[in-house]
């Protein structure tokens, strides 16, 4: 018998001898799923971005103008030949490679997702508002969420900027609600470095 089998066995009738239950195993982290479509009436899967690491930074309609704001900072920082760029040639500046990769390894790059939540909307309203996005942002995908999705999925505080980090793997590891003061942007890119490494491991 191995003895990892044996720590189990021995850890099992300790717990029985002292009367107490065995913790309960910890189910591994759920990979996202998330399907939207966006401005241009295009269906969109998280999936589709596997092996980047993404952040999605949301909102209701009253907070557009600082998800707009605070994704264009993400994206510059770590696609810092982006600023000052028009949009289209921003979306494809290069990201900041990590340090000390070995020969032969990609840094991951970092896609920032500017999603609307635009609310369960009918049908028939849902064209003009495509169109209305569209226009305002031609070159930058925008993905939009016509049935709560965000909120149920990673809780979102109306009227301000919410953010979802996902990692190459697709799992979520870290989600802010609210306005990201300089302690939570810390954090966050933290996070993003972090998981960007381990992407490369």
């Amino acid at each position: 018998m191995k003895r990892s089998m044996w720590a189990a066995v021995l850890a099992f009738v300790v717990f029985a001898l002292l009367g107490a239950q065995p913790p309960a195993a910890v189910p591994p982290p759920k990979t996202v799923e998330l399907m939207l479509e966006d401005q241009f009436d295009r269906r969109t899967n998280i999936t589709d971005l596997r092996g980047n690491v993404v952040v999605l930074v949301f909102g209701d309609r009253k907070a557009n103008d600082a998800c707009r704001t605070l994704g264009e900072q993400l994206h510059v920082h770590w696609h810092p030949s982006a600023k000052g760029l028009p949009p289209a040639k921003a979306q494809a500046a290069p990201v900041v490679p990590l340090d000390g990769l070995k020969p032969g390894k990609m840094s991951p790059n970092v896609i920032v997702v500017p999603v609307a939540c635009c609310g369960k909307l009918p049908a028939a309203i849902r064209g003009a508002v495509s169109k209305q996005i569209a226009k305002g942002s031609p070159d930058v995908v925008v993905w939009l969420d016509y049935a709560d999705k965000m909120k149920d999925t990673f809780g979102m505080t109306a009227g301000e900027t919410n953010v979802a980090v996902i990692d190459a793997t697709g799992t979520l590891r870290l989600k802010i609600n609210g306005t990201l003061d300089q302690p939570a942007m810390n954090k966050l890119v933290k996070a993003v470095q972090t998981v960007r490494y381990e992407a490369v491991r």
